[in-house]
């Protein structure tokens, strides 16, 4: 080999990152953005590497505090996101920060001129209020927000698949169709960086889906990305998650002094999408340490008819109720949640449970309803309480008592044809009872649910999140999973879930 070439072959190799990846620039970020604190600054900036700023609107302007990017290349800079609407009296100061940071590059790098791109990761108010700052600039062009709009301008002719290049000169970005949360969402790669901006699809946060067969697709197509390309750090447009994995901040929140960081990373979005291939059609809240799903089921989706839903009744401190469910349509759901009683019905309850230890207890309503139209937050239902299984051969203890649902845990539609999983289980429970249930997946498959004890004792206070601890096969009394004993089994049913 020629003397030249080795020593290009050399610096090649030299300025390679793992795996052949060329080297990127390096990016800090700061340990604490504005989070709502009084007399911050409404809009801080922060030069993470050369030619990317990153923008956050802080929680005193507008409570979503959305994060905003600014890249620049040698041609033109792009501005993903405008802002969200200022608290009345105020003004956000984004078209005077852009200025001032693209002049600054321009002096910089000696550029005559820098057009400049404003686009979104998607159409939602948060992200385009600041558009009409920008509308009078010069070299300045404004991207529409509708989904044919969005795809026409940077070339993405089979929306939602595929993906296009977007050059700013001397750096490449590649933006890729995202839709799921919002019709026209987008993410963009900068490989300059190694840095995957997602907006609102996947962030530290409560990850709101309204279309959910498109948001899977989306996902499984954005992990493939990753896996081909190197990605150091997911960037999404919301902090929402406190520095405990798995706690959001209330909704609204105007402060937030102990946020989680904002970066995931190519694990997080690894995993972001193996959950959303295994939900199946939930239909609340899936909890992970970093992000919460959230389905908005839409009008109609849902077309079942009313039925009885039987109940399994877990726990007497805080009472759980477990659907009893099969594999055919309206009982396909598995549900477990929080069910309030009457204060008298739940006095007569825990006292026969206490006079029949080793008993377990359901719930027969007595009207037939649609289950996931009943099911929500505040949502209420009349049933009968049984010892025993209501349809074979159970004991009434109580007649037409008032449930109140509570705190949903767990709530999701089998999907037709998905195979079973390897065993995983449901944790919950709060106060002195721990239990955990069998995530079913597919035919034949098990329901149970046991009762444990959990490394902390009867002191232990904290909500048990959803959360899948790997095991296999029936549990028993006296086996050891997620760190915990089973104490006892309270309900095991094969027969319902064999096809």
């Amino acid at each position: 080999m020629p003397a030249l070439h080795r020593l290009l072959l050399f610096f090649a190799l030299a300025t390679a990152g793992p795996a052949g990846y060329a080297a990127v620039h390096e990016v800090t970020l700061p340990e604490r953005w504005v989070h709502g604190a009084p007399g911050e600054p409404s809009l801080q900036v922060h030069e993470a590497a050369p030619g990317l700023w990153i923008l956050r609107q802080s929680k005193t302007s507008n409570f979503e505090a959305p994060f905003l990017y600014l890249l620049a290349g040698d041609r033109r800079a792009l501005l993903l996101d405008s802002g969200a609407e200022p608290g009345a009296g105020s003004e956000l100061p984004l078209r005077a920060t852009v200025d001032r940071l693209l002049g600054e590059w321009q002096r910089r790098h000696r550029l005559d001129t820098l057009p400049l791109v404003v686009a979104h990761s998607h159409a939602h108010r948060d992200h385009v209020h600041g558009d009409a700052q920008f509308r009078d600039r010069p070299d300045t062009q404004v991207v529409g927000t509708q989904p044919q709009q969005v795809a026409a301008f940077f070339g993405l002719d089979r929306w939602p698949e595929g993906e296009a290049g977007f050059a700013l000169g001397g750096r490449a970005l590649t933006v890729l169709p995202l839709p799921g949360h919002e019709p026209a969402h987008i993410a963009i790669y900068d490989a300059q960086t190694a840095s995957l901006f997602s907006g609102d699809s996947l962030y530290p946060g409560l990850l709101t889906v309204r279309d959910w067969p498109a948001y899977r697709a989306s996902a499984a197509r954005l992990a493939s990305f990753a896996q081909r390309h190197r990605v150091e750090r997911v960037l999404g447009a919301h902090i929402e998650m406190s520095a405990r994995p798995g706690r959001l901040y209330p909704l609204g929140s105007a402060y937030q002094p102990d946020e989680r960081a904002l970066a995931l990373d190519a694990s997080s979005l690894a995993r972001w999408q193996r959950v959303c291939a295994g939900l199946g059609d939930f239909l609340h809240q899936e909890v992970d340490d970093e992000f919460v799903l959230a389905r908005i089921a839409q009008p109609g989706e849902f077309a079942d008819r009313p039925n009885t839903h039987g109940m399994l009744v877990v726990g007497t401190d805080v009472v759980y109720l477990s659907h009893l469910p099969m594999f055919h349509r309206p009982h396909d759901y598995q549900l477990i949640f929080e069910g309030g009683l009457p204060d008298a019905a739940l006095q007569r309850y825990r006292a026969d449970a206490n006079s029949h230890p080793g008993e377990y207890y359901t719930l027969a309503p007595s009207e037939r309803w649609v289950l996931p139209d009943t099911i929500r937050p505040d949502g209420r239902f009349k049933a009968d309480l049984y010892r025993g299984h209501f349809e074979r051969g159970g004991t009434r203890i109580l007649t037409g008592i008032e449930v109140e649902v509570g705190r949903i845990v767990h709530f999701r539609r089998f999907e037709p044809g998905r195979k079973p999983q390897p065993r995983q289980w449901i944790a919950f429970g709060r106060g002195r009872e721990h239990f955990v249930a069998h995530r079913i997946e597919g035919a034949p498959d098990m329901d149970q649910v046991v009762q444990v004890a959990t490394p902390h004792g009867e002191g232990e206070r904290v909500i048990a999140e959803p959360r899948a601890a790997a095991s296999s096969g029936e549990l028993r009394a006296g086996d050891r999973i997620g760190g915990a004993t089973v104490e006892r089994v309270l309900y095991t049913e094969y027969g319902d879930l064999a096809r």
